[in-house]
């Protein structure tokens, strides 16, 4: 599931909804790498790479069957459950440009920035999906930038609750 963007998400929900009852426990921020998020119509970037290397329509439209009713796999549903978005916690969304899942990735970070979560979008030009995680890939230019680029966002968000660590 795409690094577990998906889930992520689902468990922060999770974590905001059930609040004080996690204390000490608090997700005070969370990265999701290319989520894989679904949604009714076709987006341009599943069109465009459509049967491309990662992306079988077919699989995907099975994947979507079995997972459209499950709150996880579309955040921006009509019927969402759990907390407003405006309290979802920071989110960093990293994106490739040749990912078919980014459209989707992107729609739900202006989501969050239109209520005001912190939710900038990093992409990463001739990168695929699972750019920054396959191992063959892993010591390629933008999966060098990647690491560091979310190095740099969750050291802020660390750095903001009065906790310090260098990397």
């Amino acid at each position: 599931m795409s690094c577990g963007g998906n889930i992520a998400d689902y468990v922060a929900r999770k974590a905001v909804e059930a609040g004080k009852l996690l204390e000490p426990v608090k997700v005070v921020a969370q990265v999701l790498m290319y989520p894989f998020f679904i949604g009714n119509n076709p987006t341009q970037s599943e069109i465009k790479l459509a049967n491309s290397y990662f992306y079988d329509k077919s699989v995907s439209a099975l994947a979507w069957k079995l997972f459209f009713d499950h709150p996880a796999a579309n955040p921006l549903a009509h019927n969402r459950s759990g907390p407003p978005l405006k309290l979802m916690p920071p989110t960093l969304t990293v994106v490739a440009e040749h990912d078919w899942m980014r459209d989707r990735a992107i729609a739900y970070a202006e989501e969050l920035r239109k209520v005001n979560v912190d939710s900038p979008v990093l992409e990463y030009k001739d990168a695929v999906h699972e750019f920054a995680t396959l191992d063959m890939l892993l010591k390629t230019p933008q999966a060098q930038a990647c690491a560091e680029d979310i190095a740099i966002w969750v050291k802020k968000y660390i750095s903001l609750r009065g906790h310090e660590f260098s990397y």
